[in-house]
């Protein structure tokens, strides 16, 4: 077989959610070829031909990843290399407008959602809104960054007289990362512990986030989900799906980011499971998750994100998986290793 380049640049750091170590360890492990390659360097072009496959787990906080990692991915397939992430993985990565237009194409169950690219469109739409709270989001971020709860017509000129005019940093907020933190991981001392080895870790991940300009020019309202206190990550993979569910942070309705982790497999029904495999059916994915949320209205669930990237560990320590079926496996599902896995079975 050919050769697995995976990238990986040593000037640059890895978070702790990378998949380079897993997809080298399991390469080491099961004696595949592979190579670490830096994509950021001049010659990068010139070394594709001696591939077959090109990992790169860029990161979403990061600006050189985001704006480098497509092309050379694009260029690598071009080439003829398979490539991770794909297109269909890729184009929409970290543009939650772009999730809700690919979601919608293939009727997905997502929220009801409203984008504006004016103010007066916004004050003309204002007089149609019937129940609040809504959702406002930016395009960019992760983690709950930059989602707030809107509760009146008043709010909504505000926060959209902001965005049309100076606009909205897309970096993540220290007070409420730490906040957060330390509210999920009081009563955990270990895990307080490696949360504090972290905090170089998010430095420069807020460092690198602070590259990327100020969000503006449009607006994104979403409808407000009641639920039960948490949400769910559910991952889908091949005929795999994992899962993770998060708490609610205190006195917030955010679960993304919260890191207050648990596994109750008896949360992620059915309707979840077939409308899931179905998204990744339709809309021709090698891997994805899922962010639902569960209207207690109805029982049923609601995709409010969706990034190929996340925490495989998260996924990791839920100790197996569903099939499409519903049946559950006591098997470890390792995200990376799973990725590697089905693309030399398709080589």
């Amino acid at each position: 077989m050919k050769t697995i380049a995976i990238h990986q640049n040593k000037k640059m750091f890895d978070h702790s959610t990378s998949w380079v170590s897993p997809w080298i360890s399991y390469c080491e492990s099961n004696k595949l070829p592979f190579e670490i390659v830096d994509c950021y360097s001049t010659n990068i072009i010139d070394k594709l031909n001696d591939f077959g496959y090109l990992l790169w787990h860029f990161d979403n906080f990061c600006f050189t990843d985001m704006f480098v990692a497509p092309i050379i991915l694009y260029t690598a397939k071009k080439y003829g290399l398979k490539i991770f992430p794909d297109f269909n993985e890729m184009w929409h990565f970290d543009d939650k407008i772009a999730e809700m237009y690919y979601l919608k194409s293939v009727n997905a169950p997502i929220p009801q959602s409203c984008f504006f690219y004016s103010l007066d469109e916004v004050k003309s739409w204002i007089d149609k809104i019937d129940t609040y709270p809504i959702v406002a989001k930016l395009r960019k971020g992760s983690g709950a960054h930059n989602v707030v709860l809107i509760k009146t017509s008043s709010q909504i000129i505000s926060y959209s007289k902001k965005m049309f005019k100076k606009g909205i940093s897309p970096k993540p907020n220290i007070f409420n990362k730490a906040k957060s933190n330390y509210s999920s991981s009081k009563n955990d001392w270990s895990l307080m512990k490696t949360r504090i080895k972290r905090i170089p870790e998010f430095y420069r991940t807020y460092k690198n986030a602070s590259l990327f300009p100020n969000e503006k020019g449009y607006v994104f309202f979403q409808e407000f989900i009641p639920n039960d206190g948490y949400d769910l990550k559910i991952v889908v993979i091949g005929d795999k799906l994992g899962f993770c569910a998060r708490h609610i942070r205190k006195n917030d309705f955010r679960a993304s980011g919260s890191g207050d982790i648990f596994y109750d497999r008896s949360l992620v029904t059915k309707d979840i499971i077939e409308s899931a495999f179905s998204a990744y059916e339709k809309l021709e994915l090698q891997c994805m998750g899922f962010d639902y949320v569960v209207d207690k209205r109805s029982g049923k669930g609601k995709i409010v994100e969706m990034s190929y990237g996340f925490s495989h560990v998260a996924i990791l320590n839920s100790k197996g998986y569903f099939n499409r079926k519903g049946e559950w496996f006591d098997e470890l599902l390792n995200v990376p290793e799973e990725i590697i896995n089905n693309m030399l079975e398709l080589g």
